[in-house]
């Protein structure tokens, strides 16, 4: 008798849906229902076209604080002495000036260098009402390098200090000392070597910061009659860098510092970048970006539980579908994976319409910017006295633009896991008989 070789069965198990046809399938019933894809697909965008406006408009204005605040005095990093930030004394300076200058000047991300002199001292101007005196913070900058606005732009009546025997007071100051451009102003400290430093100078100019402590406490000479009354040779107490990106001024300190410590010939030199000499202006930037990311979370938040309940209503609704798709051998698995793929194709739809606004409107108000003229109008005067431009520009920004569009992918994926567990109890039977 011969054998004969029977066949393999043919098995009747229903293979799953994978890959690319959950993929296609979750995209198709996403069109089922329009106005609601639409709608919640709008959520979505409004969300990420918010986050992103908003971010951008911030980071314009945070970037115009920093360069305002860094330019008018501070510059993005300074060189001192390593103990002057924490202990200010006459005595800690940076020696070997010049090689220390020229070392920076050399740097490609460099755009100015301004060395200063910094000594307290007793001011004292001869005003109508009698000789009044009042303690002060000296500032010796070299008029032919100085970057800073706030010696620059002058009250008017004045002019900028240009030579030796010249100098400037806050406006505050000036005041309480009943000094007038044109008068001479006698400065008393005491100088590195501990002697007497004295010098007088003719006041050419007052400025005003918009700080009442700056304003009254400060004043400006040149950079040489500060050196020859309190006693420096070749050395400084500050050297200010104006580098070409703010942002980056962490990174330009950690990379100068070892050639500075070898072109410095006394003093053991310190690079700080504007977020150590300046922590307040760090902290608020800080300060505000957390009020702004608080937003952002509830915002999120809100916008979950509309997909939560969007979710909800879409498998309630298509109860009878996915008992037909259970019956037909699509594992519970594979149904949960097509509802997470049609969660992600409305976030990433949304996401993208919310991008394509936002980075329009950014590029749109960066031509001409947000005029703060027309918004702080009848304030034209703080404008000018604080150097404010007349517009603001949004600068777009494409991490928090990549971070937004994540966050809310992850949200709409959180939100589809809510009606889970009813896809997987889910009855074949029941579910078909849910149909009318």
């Amino acid at each position: 008798m011969s054998e004969l070789t029977a066949a393999p069965p043919v098995s009747n198990q229903a293979r799953p849906a994978v890959g690319g046809t959950l993929v296609t399938m979750a995209w198709r019933n996403l069109w089922r229902v329009r106005r609601r894809t639409w709608l919640t697909a709008s959520g979505v965008g409004f969300a990420v076209f918010f986050i992103v406006l908003h971010r951008s408009v911030a980071a314009g204005a945070f970037d115009m604080m920093i360069e305002l605040a860094t330019e008018q005095l501070s510059g993005h990093a300074q060189v001192q002495h390593a103990e002057y930030l924490e202990d200010p004394r006459i005595r800690y300076t940076v020696g070997g000036l010049a090689a220390v200058t020229e070392t920076l000047t050399r740097h490609p991300a460099v755009v100015a260098v301004a060395p200063r002199g910094m000594g307290f001292a007793l001011v004292s101007a001869d005003a109508e009402a009698g000789e009044t005196s009042f303690g002060a913070q000296v500032m010796g900058i070299d008029p032919a390098v100085e970057f800073a606005t706030l010696g620059k732009e002058v009250l008017p009546g004045g002019r900028p200090l240009e030579r030796t025997g010249e100098g400037l007071l806050g406006s505050v100051l000036a005041r309480n000392l009943g000094a007038e451009v044109g008068g001479d102003i006698v400065v008393l400290g005491t100088e590195k070597e501990g002697g007497v430093a004295a010098t007088a100078v003719t006041l050419v100019g007052l400025f005003s910061s918009g700080n009442p402590e700056l304003d009254r406490s400060l004043m400006m000479v040149h950079f040489d009659d500060f050196s020859e009354a309190f006693g420096l040779h070749d050395e400084a107490h500050t050297i200010a860098v104006l580098t070409r990106d703010a942002g980056a001024a962490r990174d330009f300190a950690a990379e100068v510092a070892p050639s500075l410590e070898n072109a410095a010939t006394a003093g053991t030199p310190r690079v700080h970048p504007w977020q150590e000499v300046q922590p307040e202006l760090e902290q608020f930037v800080v300060m505000k970006l957390g009020g702004a990311y608080v937003i952002y979370v509830i915002l999120v938040v809100i916008l979950a539980f509309m997909v939560v309940n969007t979710c909800v209503m879409t498998v309630y609704e298509r109860t009878a579908e996915f008992g037909m798709l259970k019956a037909i051998g699509m594992p519970p698995g594979a149904i949960f994976r097509m509802v997470q793929f049609e969660g992600l194709w409305m976030s990433v739809l949304g996401a993208a319409l919310g991008l394509a606004v936002a980075a329009a409107v950014v590029a749109a108000l960066s031509v001409q910017g947000i005029p703060l003229a027309a918004m702080l109008e009848g304030m034209e005067d703080m404008l000018g006295r604080l150097s404010l431009p007349d517009a603001l520009v949004p600068v777009f920004d494409p991490v928090a633009a990549l971070v937004a569009t994540a966050t809310m992918v992850v949200a709409v994926q959180l939100a589809v896991l809510v009606p889970a567990p009813r896809i997987w109890r889910l009855n074949a039977v029941e579910a078909l008989r849910d149909e009318e």
